[in-house]
């Protein structure tokens, strides 16, 4: 009998248990996590996430309109989906949405998307959108195809659906991999406890690089290097009374990326109205085991979970007014932040995540690096993990999300060089 011990219970680490103990059910599949599900410091524990397949890069269009498929068909995930559409706004240089329409256009899609006037806009959503800060020349595509998913509703329902189909939970921080000769040989926990496989698969998201680091500090060949970045971003909800929840019900997800604004919002889930600003930044140390400068999540989990605005830095609670005044102007009139939080991810440079063996370390593989954009593959990235283990997994596939491919960067102003330490804290 095969053994598995699949480290984060995200998206990457729930998905891969699922689709695991579906393929073959007699595997032992572990998965190991820093709390009991789901754990709320991680990307994956929110209020909504967008489900879309408006990419520029066709490939994700493509798996993006296999996973809206899943969200609409499959009785489990349906039930946390609503397709509220997505209204997506860039600048006039930009050709995102062009790039899009031409990608949906070539796959067949028919999901309606076209691009809208503001005027036109404001129409369609009974003036909603009518005092949004655009300009001139700012673009917009409307793809009712699109929608949201209630995110840690769904996540806690896979977890559990794993766990009826036999997944062991563990709920322990891990300390370190047990490495020996470049081969893993377990997981040691903060605890103590040493857990063993056949095969490990790391889906720890912006802890990936610290953990190695931390597991095998004197052996270089082995670090993520510049593949994989902690990142965060910031994020607040925004309690709605009923009238307000009336009229926010009826607002598509949105994702405004022209002028000055960077950032989404999506209709409310449970009364709450979340916004997102998406400049994110990073929180870059010394590991002085290893000699490497890396960014890591912080130590003090606080921020990492919705807390009170108060303990949220002026820079970045300035960050997501803008987004709020952008998206609804005088809309916005009298809405106030209830809580915020800080969210972390593993991302990398190409928009590519890692679906990979390590290929310097024996019975260790990787599964991570959403980028901010992998959550909605829950339904389905699973499977192409499962692929990867049992070596069928697409060429294509294999070169894109794989070790040592060729990090090719491009210009995101969602991703500025800024640095945690950089920003002025204030609060207690």
């Amino acid at each position: 009998m095969s053994s598995y011990i699949i480290v984060g219970a995200g998206v990457f680490g729930v998905s891969t248990a699922y689709h695991l103990k579906k393929q073959i059910p007699s595997a032992s599949v572990t998965l190991i996590d820093r709390t009991d599900p789901p754990c709320p410091i991680a990307a994956s524990h929110d209020i909504n996430k967008i489900v879309r397949a408006d990419y520029e890069d066709i490939f994700y269009c493509s798996l993006g309109l296999e996973t809206l498929h899943a969200w609409k068909t499959d009785p489990f995930f349906n039930q946390w989906f609503h397709p509220a559409g997505l209204l997506t706004v860039t600048d006039g240089k930009s050709r995102l949405i062009e790039k899009i329409l031409e990608n949906l256009k070539k796959l067949d899609a028919k999901s309606g998307a076209d691009s809208f006037t503001p005027r036109e806009i404001s129409a369609k959503f009974d003036g909603m959108f009518s005092d949004m800060r655009l300009r001139p020349d700012d673009k917009l595509l409307f793809n009712g195809s699109a929608g949201i998913a209630e995110a840690e509703k769904a996540l806690s329902a896979t977890i559990q659906a794993c766990m009826h189909l036999g997944v062991r939970y563990v709920a322990a921080p891990v300390s370190r991999l047990i490495i020996n000769d470049k081969v893993c040989k377990g997981v040691q926990t903060d605890d103590g406890r040493t857990l063993s496989a056949e095969n490990f698969i790391l889906s720890t998201g912006a802890a990936t690089a610290k953990l190695i680091a931390d597991s095998a500090p004197q052996q270089a060949e082995l670090q993520v290097g510049p593949r994989i970045t902690a990142r965060a971003v910031c994020c607040a909800a925004v309690q709605l009374d009923e009238q307000q929840v009336r009229k926010f019900k009826k607002v598509p997800a949105v994702a405004h990326h022209a002028g000055g604004t960077q950032g989404e919002t999506m209709p409310p889930v449970d009364n709450l109205l979340k916004f997102i600003s998406d400049i994110s930044f990073q929180n870059t140390v010394f590991h002085p085991e290893s000699g490497q400068q890396i960014s890591v999540p912080f130590t003090d989990q606080s921020r990492s979970q919705w807390t009170s605005p108060d303990y949220i830095p002026s820079e970045l609670k300035e960050d997501l007014d803008n987004v709020i005044k952008s998206l609804y102007g005088k809309e916005a009139s009298g809405l106030k932040t209830t809580t915020m939080r800080l969210c972390w991810d593993g991302i990398t440079s190409d928009n590519n995540w890692f679906i990979c063996p390590h290929p310097r370390c024996a019975n260790l593989f990787v599964a991570t690096a959403g980028s901010f954009h992998g959550w909605k593959f829950l339904p389905i990235v699973g499977r192409y993990v499962v692929q990867m283990l049992q070596g069928t997994l697409g060429e294509d596939m294999v070169q894109r999300w794989s070790w040592d491919r060729p990090l090719h960067s491009y210009p995101d102003p969602d991703r500025p060089n800024r640095e945690w330490q950089d920003i002025k804290i204030e609060g207690p």
